[in-house]
């Protein structure tokens, strides 16, 4: 059957890990935010600052250099400049994401610890870990808003002799399992991009993962790794420079920064789309007016040109959305991506 892999639009239905002790749940959760609106609606953010007199923490699940990390870092930045705290980027990667995320799910809801993540670990991450996870995403952290939607794409090394996904399928189908396809993070997005290929074209490509975008990248770039599902903003500078040989898009148009390279349905193969979104999350239990004045502060960063252009240059698209809707993408998604995230574990994964 066809897989079906669509998400802009972020988000129900789940598997539940243990929630955090103490934590206030899903229902905690879903107080905050109708708390946020309040605040909105009566103004009751005006004073509030986040994590008073400390630094406040962003960590992200990836290894520095990656289009995910820069992103963090420049939001920090911005944040750190608008509330006169320091703000600092935590890489805490590997793992398949699990420690960063159980990280913010257990720190205080204080506003000292964020998480800049990819929507995948709310949303794929637990049917793939499922009864291994030290805490539920739906119940032990607050979504805030996405920030930049992230097509998926399929790169080659030049080296490789492939051109096109066609090309890819037909080889894998005369070498079994005899392909390297980089997963630049297990159980993400680009890990279920990799997999709805495989269910689609009937093959088997050899998997490796590693810890972020950016190495999966330098191993592809190196010629260590045949090809490799990819946030767009990990490979474009190397497909622009000859480097990486673009073989389609997982999106449902074209990117305007590569034109002449298909989507995946154009390649021939249907129904297989692609993306996610990096995202901000806070612990559970925010109050609300921390949680509006955050989210204020993220909606201005997010309409600075020097914040929203380059992640427009890599291909992304800069958006904010209230709390409560961005909740709501969440739930919608998670019930997308069961099918082709239990596919990943039935394949190995």
């Amino acid at each position: 059957m066809p897989s079906t892999l669509r998400s802009s639009p972020l988000l129900p239905g789940r598997p539940c890990g243990a929630s955090a002790a103490g934590r206030p749940g899903r229902a905690g959760a879903s107080a905050a935010l109708a708390g946020f609106a309040m605040a909105a609606l009566l103004g009751l953010a005006g004073p509030a600052a986040a994590c008073p007199g400390g630094t406040v923490r962003l960590v992200v699940p990836v290894v520095a250099g990656g289009p995910m990390d820069r992103l963090a870092r420049a939001l920090a930045e911005h944040l750190a400049r608008v509330s006169g705290q320091p703000h600092v980027v935590e890489n805490r990667s590997g793992g398949m994401t699990i420690p960063a995320w159980d990280a913010v799910a257990k720190a205080p809801a204080d506003g000292c610890t964020l998480l800049v993540a990819s929507t995948s670990g709310r949303t794929v991450l637990p049917w793939q870990a499922t009864g291994r996870l030290p805490f539920d995403a739906a119940r032990d952290l607050l979504p805030v808003t996405p920030l930049a939607d992230v097509p998926q794409l399929f790169v080659a090394h030049p080296g490789a002799g492939i051109r096109s996904l066609p090309e890819l399928v037909r080889r894998a189908r005369e070498q079994p399992a005899g392909i390297s396809i980089a997963i630049p993070t297990p159980g993400a997005m680009t890990h279920l991009a990799a997999v709805a290929l495989q269910r689609e074209g009937g093959i088997r490509l050899n998997e490796i993962p590693y810890r972020g975008g950016a190495p999966a990248a330098l191993a592809v770039r190196a010629g260590e790794v045949a090809v490799m599902s990819a946030d767009v903003g990990a490979v474009l500078p190397l497909v622009r420079s000859g480097e990486l040989v673009a073989l389609a898009t997982a999106s449902a148009r074209r990117l305007p920064q590569l034109p002449e390279v298909p989507t995946v349905a154009e390649a021939g193969f249907g129904t297989l789309e692609a993306a996610h979104a990096y995202a901000l999350f806070a612990p559970a239990g925010l109050p609300p007016a921390l949680l509006q004045r955050l989210h204020e502060r993220v909606e201005a960063a997010l309409r600075r040109p020097e914040i929203a252009e380059p992640l427009r240059q890599a291909g992304m698209v800069p958006r904010v959305i209230p709390p409560a809707a961005f909740e709501t993408e969440l739930r919608e998604q998670e019930r997308r991506m069961e099918p082709l995230a239990r596919a990943a574990v039935q394949m190995g994964q």
